[in-house]
């Protein structure tokens, strides 16, 4: 199936440059590793959770060493912005991330033996 998306409901739309609207059309693939549909009032925190969580196991998915603050507020530019992608539970999230992490250090122990 093909990642689809929509931002034409973010807030500030009407004032975005190309550089904007490109960055904008690449984050649904941030979503789709966060394994998260669409940004709402109710789930930033849970995005940037996850972003954070990521960064610490090795995926820096904004290119950046952002402040948590800083993270917050590139996610609530985003409020409205939807995907096909399948939304999971954190749970679900952090058991992805870490069989990810799980992988790369087997594949570091048997390159080293």
């Amino acid at each position: 199936m093909a990642l689809t998306y929509d931002y034409t409901t973010l807030k500030d739309i009407h004032y975005f440059d190309d550089a904007q609207h490109k960055e904008a059309s690449q984050f649904a693939w941030i979503l789709m590793a966060l394994d998260m549909n669409e940004v709402t009032e109710k789930n930033v925190d849970e995005i940037v959770f996850r972003l954070l969580f990521a960064r610490q196991c090795g995926h820096d998915f904004l290119n950046g060493k952002l402040t948590k603050g800083s993270i917050k507020a590139v996610v609530k530019m985003y409020i409205g912005y939807k995907t096909n992608v399948r939304s999971r539970t954190r749970n679900a999230y952090i058991k992805k991330i870490a069989k990810i992490v799980t992988e790369r250090v087997n594949r570091m122990s048997s390159l080293n033996s």
